[in-house]
This record gives structure tokens, sequence and C-alpha cells, in this order.
């Protein structure tokens, strides 16, 4: 009987350990929405409904997200460090989520070089990360209102003659909810011992 005890009692923390932020006392979720480096506003900020390429070759509109929240952010293929950082750091993070949590988000770049960043280019930079995060690319004008809308800012860094030139961008992971209104974003460091706990939060605030 004190067997059949001890082991009902490891069962029991093992699953609430496994339950996650998302089933934690409303004051812990509300600490982690209140951390430095997030910001959620007090009401949710129209986007417009852009139409870009995806890795796929596809055409695809913002709207065609809804239904699932969404981290965006704004990065290229040729960038040397940020942005490979944060999809790693998005890819272990994913990872480590609770499946019907993962099921909840997408995550999407946006790419700031549509000068080179073709679907052809795009899909195996995404894929190698993850296969089911989103790239988009191939429309320059609504780029420029999507970043607007975001507060986001990008622009183009020369280095001289016969060296290419690389892109400064904004670092932030945009919260979009499940209607594709703009919620806030998420400053770096992105890394999964910050960013899993964060997500089951915003999962359990984003109902």
């Amino acid at each position: 009987m004190k067997k059949a005890i001890v082991l009902f009692l490891l069962l029991l923390a093992a699953w609430l350990a496994g339950a996650g932020v998302a089933y934690a006392p409303q004051w812990q979720q509300t600490q982690l929405l209140q951390q430095d480096g997030l910001m959620l506003f007090p009401r949710a900020l129209a986007v417009s409904d852009q139409t870009f390429i995806n890795q796929h070759g596809q055409r695809m509109a913002l709207s065609e997200l809804q239904g699932r929240n969404v981290l965006l952010f704004f990065g290229y293929t040729f960038c040397p460090d940020i942005c490979p950082t944060t999809l790693a750091d998005l890819s272990r993070s994913w990872k480590q989520l609770p499946a019907d949590i993962r099921e909840q988000w997408q995550v999407v770049l946006v790419s700031v070089d549509p000068e080179r960043d073709s679907p052809q280019s795009l899909q195996p930079y995404m894929a190698y990360f993850n296969k089911s995060f989103l790239g988009l690319t191939g429309n320059a004008a609504g780029l420029g209102v999507l970043a607007a809308e975001l507060n986001a800012v990008y622009g183009k860094v020369e280095r001289g003659e016969g060296v290419a030139y690389l892109m400064d961008h904004s670092a932030n992971l945009v919260i979009l909810d499940k209607q594709g209104a703009y919620r806030g974003y998420i400053a770096p460091p992105h890394y999964p011992q910050r960013l899993v706990p964060l997500l089951q939060a915003l999962s359990a605030r984003l109902q």
C-alpha cells in the first residue's frame, strides 16, 4: 500500500509539472505577462490584409493566418546573426511546447529583402529550422505598409563595391491574435527558457 501511495504521488507530481504554465494560478500568469521586454497593448490594433508569396511559391494573404495566434518577425535569409538565432530559439521552443499550445500558434518570417529572398531561397532556409514555420516575401510595397503598422523598421546597409549589402531590421516578435489584430510584441532575447512559459501564458490570455 505504501509503495502504491508513493507511486501515485510521483505520478501526480509529474502530471502537475507537465500541465505547464497554461494551468498555473492567475497571479503567476500575470507575473509572466508583466516582465520586461513584453508589451501587450490595452486594445487590439487593426492590421491591413497584405498579400505575399510564401516559401512554397503560393500567394498568401495575412488573413489566411486567422484562427491561430501568430508570432511574426521581420528578417531575411542573408542575415548573419539575428535571424538564424531567432529561428533557432523558436525551433527549440517549439519542441518544448505542449502540442495543444503549439497548435494555437504560427511562426511567420516576413522578408525585408524581397529583392534577394525568392520562394526558392526561403524554402530550404525555413525548413532547416522548422518545416512548420512560414516565410513570406515578394511584396515590397506591402512590406512597407505592414512594417509601419507593426512599429518595425528596416533599411539597406551598403558595404562597398563588390560586397553584398546587409539589412538592418527590428528584432521583436510581433504578436497577432486569432483575428489577425496586433496585440503587442516580445523583445529579445528569445531563448526557450523565457519563451516557452511566456507562450503558454499568452495562449491563456489570447482566448
